[in-house]
């Protein structure tokens, strides 16, 4: 069974890319994610982003994060 998720936002930095000795590679990338609301109470607008840490091991995305 695979579970799968998507996020969307904006990088925090530009991804790091890490070669092992085997000559793999592992990809980390922090994606901000944003919700933005409108307080029904008061009507003020309110947003709260969550940070994502994201560590690609594919060969393929990592060349496509680099």
């Amino acid at each position: 069974m695979l579970n799968q998720c998507s996020f969307i936002g904006n990088l925090g930095r530009n991804p790091e890319v890490r070669t092992f000795q085997n000559g793999g590679k592992v990809c980390n990338l922090r994606i901000a994610c944003t919700e933005k609301w409108k307080d029904k109470n008061s009507g003020e607008r309110k947003e709260h982003t969550e940070w994502v840490s994201v560590a690609i091991f594919n060969d393929g995305l990592v060349r496509i994060a680099e």
